[in-house]
C-alpha cells in the first residue's frame, strides 16, 4: 500500500513518525513523506523520499505576540491541568480560540491545498500524522484516505476535546461555539470535502507512552499503543563515547530550541546550571545547540559540551539524565531506563505543552525527581542529581518503566494493524 507520512515543519514531531515510517518500508510498502520546504533537508536525511507541500510557516515568529497573549505562561492555555478552573467552559472556549488562531491555523494553513492536491494525484491507502498537523487528515478525508495519529507526547489533545464537548453539550445548540471544528470545517470545505470528529483524533491513535505514564484513552479513541523507538536523525557515534566513563555520566539537555526562543524567565542561568552539576563526582555531557551554548564562558574541566550527539547512543551509556522535560527526551531516558531529573522551567521559557505532566508522572513512579518554581537553584540541582545516582529506587523506578516500554507492540508489530486500518477505512 501507499503511505505518506505528514507534519508540519517542526522537526522534533517529524522525527518521531520516522521509526513507524520505516518499519512499514520495510514490509514492503512505499512510503513517502510531505512537510514544508523548511523541514525538507531533515525529511531527507531520514533516508525517506520527501515530498514538499505549500509554504513554510511563521509559528515561531509569532512566539512574542503569543507571551503577550498568555500562551506559555501560567495564565495561558494549558492542556495538561486538571484543576477545577481548567475544566470550566471559559477557559477551554478562550483556550481553543487561542490555540487555533495563534498556532494550529498558522502552521496548517500554508500547506493544506497542496498537500490536499498531492494526496487526490498519488491516492496514498493510509496517512500518519503527528497531533498538530490537521491538515493531513483533512488531506487525507479529502483523498478517500485512512488516517492516523501519531503522538510524541501525551494525549492531552483528547482530553481537553472530552472536556471541552461535554462542557458545550450544556449549553442551548444556539449559544454554542466550537474554535476547533469551525476551522476545521472551513478547512475541509475548501478542499472539498465536510467535518467529523475524525479530524480531530484521527481514526486511530499510536500512542508511546507506557502504562503508568500514558494517559486512559479517551472513550471513542481507537488506541494503539506502540513502543518509542529513540531516532534522533542522522549521527556519528564519537571516539569519546566508544570508551567507559572514568566516572559516572550525567547528561544535560535542554532541547534544539534556538536562543531567540528562549528569554529571561529562567530562573538558574545555564552556566550555573552547569556549574551545579558538575560539583559532584561526575562527567556532564551538556548537549547543546551553538546558540544555547554561546556565552558560557569557562565551563568546568568535568563538563564536556558537545552541539550534536546521538541520545539513544549517549543515554545508555549515563546514570542520570537533566533534562526540560521534551517528549524525545523523556522517551529516550524511559527506553533506556535512566533515571531523570525534569526542570520544566526551561521548556516554559519556550512554551510549555505536558512538561510539567510527565514531570509528575515520572517522579510518582520513582523513575525521577522533578525542580522547578523557587526550588530551582544550583544547589538544589546538585543535591537531586546525587539522590538520582546514590538512592537505587531511582535505577530501579526507572528500570520498571523501561521494562514496560521494551513490552509494548514495536513499529514492526504495528504494521499488520495499519494494514487492516487502511483496508478498513480508506475510499476507493
Amino acid at each position: 500500500m501507499r503511505v505518506l507520512v505528514v507534519s508540519q515543519a517542526e522537526k522534533t514531531h517529524m522525527l518521531g513518525l520516522i521509526p513507524q515510517a520505516w518499519a512499514l518500508r520495510a514490509a514492503g510498502h512505499e512510503v513517502r513523506v510531505a512537510s514544508q520546504p523548511a523541514l525538507l533537508r531533515a525529511v531527507s536525511r531520514t533516508g525517506l523520499p520527501a515530498v514538499p507541500v505549500g509554504r513554510d510557516h511563521l509559528f515561531h515568529q509569532l512566539l512574542t505576540t503569543m507571551r503577550g497573549l498568555g500562551f506559555g505562561d501560567t495564565g495561558g492555555f494549558d492542556m495538561a491541568r486538571s484543576d477545577p478552573e481548567a475544566q470550566g467552559l471559559d477557559y477551554l472556549l478562550d483556550g481553543y480560540r487561542q490555540f487555533v488562531r495563534l498556532w494550529w491555523h498558522p502552521v496548517n494553513a500554508p500547506m493544506l491545498d497542496d498537500l490536499a492536491d498531492f494526496c487526490r494525484w498519488w491516492r496514498p491507502d493510509l496517512v500518519l500524522w503527528e497531533p498538530t498537523t490537521f491538515a493531513a487528515p483533512v488531506a487525507a478525508r479529502a483523498s478517500g484516505a485512512a488516517h492516523a495519529r501519531v503522538l510524541w507526547g501525551m494525549d492531552v489533545f483528547s482530553r481537553t476535546r472530552r472536556r471541552f464537548l461535554g462542557r458545550l453539550a450544556e449549553l442551548p445548540a444556539g449559544d454554542r461555539e466550537d474554535p476547533l471544528a469551525e476551522w476545521l470545517e472551513s478547512s475541509a470545505a475548501r478542499v472539498g470535502t465536510d467535518f467529523s470528529e475524525e479530524l480531530v483524533s484521527g481514526q486511530a491513535t499510536l500512542d508511546p507512552y507506557p502504562a503508568g505514564l500514558r494517559l486512559a484513552p479517551e472513550a471513542g479513541i481507537r488506541h494503539l499503543p506502540l513502543r518509542y523507538v529513540p531516532y534522533n536523525g542522522p549521527a556519528v557515534v564519537p571516539d569519546w563515547l566508544r570508551a567507559p566513563g572514568r566516572r559516572r555520566r550525567v547528561c544535560l539537555t535542554l532541547g534544539s530550541g534556538p536562543s531567540e526562543r528562549f528569554d529571561d524567565r529562567y530562573r538558574l542561568p545555564l552556566g550555573e546550571l552547569l556549574e551545579s552539576i558538575a560539583e559532584l563526582d561526575v562527567e556532564v555531557v551538556a548537549t547543546l545547540s551553538a546558540d544555547q551554548s554561546a556565552g558560557l564562558g569557562r565551563v568546568p574541566g568535568n563538563v564536556r559540551v558537545v552541539e550534536h550527539v546521538p541520545l539513544h547512543a549517549l543515554m545508555p551509556r549515563c546514570s542520570a539524565v537533566v533534562h526540560h522535560g521534551g517528549a524525545g527526551t523523556f522517551c529516550t531516558a524511559v527506553f533506556h531506563g535512566v533515571p531523570q531529573l525534569i526542570l520544566p522551567e526551561f521548556a516554559m521559557a519556550q512554551y510549555a505543552f505536558d512538561e510539567p505532566l510527565l514531570a509528575a508522572h515520572v517522579t510518582e513512579l520513582e523513575g525521577g525527581l522533578t525542580l522547578e518554581g523557587a526550588h530551582l537553584t544550583g544547589k538544589e540541582v546538585t543535591r537531586q542529581v546525587g539522590r538520582l545516582l546514590d538512592e537505587p529506587r531511582f535505577a530501579e523506578g526507572a528500570r520498571r518503566l523501561s521494562e514496560r516500554a521494551r513490552e509494548m507492540p514495536s513499529p514492526a508489530d504495528l504494521v499488520p494493524v495499519l494494514e487492516g486500518l487502511a483496508a478498513e477505512h480508506r475510499r476507493v
